[in-house]
């Protein structure tokens, strides 16, 4: 599905028109080569009121909305539609919106005229006296020197406007806690409101929306001042260390005052503004409403949330040892900072929900030395093979801090399962491309190992027979390789390869690919993996999808999310903590259920109808 360019967005009309306003293209040049002047343009801008309006309010929020909260509520969000009037600077959400406030300005200043109003989205003149769209070209210089100077106001007013919404949010989620109302613990599926071609972020905040675990961490660190125990490992003879947390970083505490307002029993849609631009403020890539892709969206949310924390919590360790810098810290100090800091980075909420490790491993068949390389990875990304397969792919390639990239050898099957029915479906074998993942692999020909332990005894025969002064080359010999996990995620994402390059451009494998309810990484961890016992089943449950549907030029992303009970074990085998309040396991009062979510469109569908989906993320849940 394609959504309209914001350029391309009907402009605002008023409500009492002199005549009817004929629709134009946005892609011709008749404005530029014609124009329309407008007779009121000389008394209804005033650049002044215009600069001192922005610089004491929110930027592009509406002005009635802001007072009235209404942000806050489940209903409505910061309209991405907002109008300015040029002549007092009340900014106030358009006619597409809910409450029209642009309009209902325009008609309640009668006395003045307070008819020409532009939109901050698109950057779109309108006059509602004259009921036609204005241009810079045809009129007084006064319009194209007020729209040269928002234009560049943008920038410098975005992140100030965003912390005072935030406050606004805070002081209602404190105001909740005060009068003791408890939300429910099973999270309700509201909508999100589409931005502009904002269907790949909507859907990964579906899923994200309704991993529980995450909810809670954050609500554990998500205030000014909260504790954190860090324990150094055994080896640095350190005692733990207690250290305070500053403010959440900006992005942090949109995506907790996000997730918190899906948690609020009022009905949605909700507008992601808030969030959505403070993750463009981190990666502008997002920033322009083209169609982006969700794998990405989701790396770079969870990286830049990631190094906020990371930079919170050193700075809280830095705190703890009164500041020290390089020049009047001693080597005691160093070295307490370094071991406390190398601990404490790792204990991060992304770390202890999303992050798993891998271990390849790589025997030489020559002198049997093994080497192995271990790997944080945010998800594991499994191919999908085409109808007609004309050759092999390599096995595994690892991206660090990213994504775990696996590929199967050639044989045309599923990447999860081979059954094809949508059944329940209790845990099971993995099919035959999921065994490739972790299967021993050789390396010959062309892919042989340079050996640096073979390399050396060449080096050292050389010497001791020739006396060559000359370096050996290096010697490359067959080896075996295998990868397997080394710890496993609390939240484990799976990543179905649907894009790939083809020559100069990118294609979409379309198949459907099965994926069971219950996944068993048993067989995939190393005998030394951590938190998990050799011979238990490692199980997860599936409770999210992100299906990508259409072609690569009109693709929409959507989301399957599973409504069920949080689990206390989860949460308790993650914090370490036991009778966690305020959740309760999994009972007969909640019934799971599978819920489809097209931006602002909720609907409850069967299970078969969710495992029939053109699946692009999987996420599940580790099981206790």
């Amino acid at each position: 599905m394609r959504v309209k360019e914001p350029s391309k967005a009907l402009p605002e009309k008023a409500k009492r028109s002199k005549r009817p306003a004929i629709p134009r293209d946005e892609d011709s040049s008749d404005d530029i080569a014609v124009g329309f002047t407008c007779q009121h343009v000389s008394h209804a801008i005033s650049v002044n009121h215009v600069k001192k309006a922005i610089a004491e309010n929110v930027w592009s929020v509406c002005s009635e909305c802001l007072r009235e909260r209404r942000f806050c509520d489940g209903r409505s969000g910061p309209s991405s539609d907002i109008w300015l009037c040029l002549k007092c600077g009340f900014q106030g959400c358009g006619r597409n919106s809910e409450s029209h406030h642009s309009v209902k300005h325009y008609e309640s200043r009668r006395t003045e005229s307070h008819c020409i109003t532009i939109s901050l989205s698109t950057w779109v003149i309108w006059c509602y006296e004259c009921d036609e769209k204005l241009s810079t070209h045809c009129n007084k210089k006064v319009l194209a020197q007020t729209l040269d100077f928002l234009q560049k106001h943008v920038s410098k007013t975005q992140t100030s406007g965003f912390s005072r919404i935030l406050k606004l949010y805070e002081e209602k989620y404190e105001g909740e806690k005060k009068k003791g109302r408890k939300g429910s613990s099973v999270t309700p599926v509201k909508g999100i409101t589409n931005l502009g071609n904002t269907c790949f972020f909507n859907a990964v905040m579906q899923n994200l929306a309704q991993s529980y675990i995450l909810s809670e961490l954050m609500n554990e660190s998500k205030e000014h001042g909260a504790k954190l125990r860090i324990s150094p490992s055994s080896d640095s003879h350190l005692d733990p260390l207690m250290v305070e947390l500053s403010s959440p970083g900006p992005l942090t505490s949109a995506l907790f005052l996000f997730l918190h307002s899906m948690k609020e029993t009022e009905k949605g849609p909700l507008s992601p503004k808030v969030l959505f631009n403070q993750l463009c403020q981190k990666a502008p890539r997002f920033k322009g409403f083209q169609q982006q892709d969700s794998q990405e969206l989701l790396h770079y949310l969870l990286d830049a949330v990631r190094t906020e924390e990371t930079k919170r919590i050193q700075a809280a360790i830095l705190k703890a040892f009164n500041n020290p810098t390089t020049k009047t810290a001693d080597d005691d100090t160093r070295r307490k900072v370094k071991a406390y800091g190398r601990e404490g980075v790792k204990m991060n909420f992304i770390d202890r929900i999303f992050i798993g490790e891998l271990t390849s491993t790589v025997m030489c068949e020559e002198c049997a030395n093994i080497s192995t390389v271990k790997d944080p990875f945010i998800d594991i990304s499994l191919p999908i093979r085409e109808e007609r397969v004309s050759k092999p792919l390599l096995l595994g390639r690892m991206s660090k801090c990213r994504g775990l990239q696996a590929t199967d050898n050639g044989q045309c099957s599923d990447p999860l399962t081979t059954e094809s029915s949508h059944q329940p479906r209790a845990t099971k074998n993995q099919s035959s491309s999921d065994n490739k993942f972790t299967s021993v692999e050789l390396l010959m020909g062309n892919n042989k190992l340079l050996c640096e332990n073979c390399t050396e005894k060449k080096q050292k025969y050389r010497k001791e027979t020739i006396s060559a002064e000359k370096k050996a080359e290096g010697v490359y010999t067959n080896a075996r390789k295998q990868f397997l996990i080394s710890a496993v995620p609390a939240i484990l994402i799976l990543h179905l390869k649907r894009f790939h390059q083809a020559g100069l451009s990118l294609r979409k494998v379309n198949r459907h690919v099965d994926f069971p309810l219950i996944l068993d990484l048993a067989p995939f961890c190393s005998a030394t993996c951590k938190n998990v016992n050799v011979g238990d089943k490692v199980l997860y449950g599936l409770y999210g999808i992100v299906e990508h549907s259409g072609s690569m030029r009109g693709g929409h992303y959507t989301a399957y999310v599973k409504v069920r009970a949080p689990s206390r074990k989860l949460l308790e085998h993650i914090t370490g903590k036991k009778n966690v309040p305020d959740m309760k396991e999994p009972g007969n009062e909640t019934a799971d259920q599978w819920v489809h979510v097209s931006d602002t469109f909720v609907q409850v569908v069967p299970e078969s109808r969710a495992l029939g989906a053109q699946a692009y993320l999987l996420f599940y849940e580790r099981i206790l």
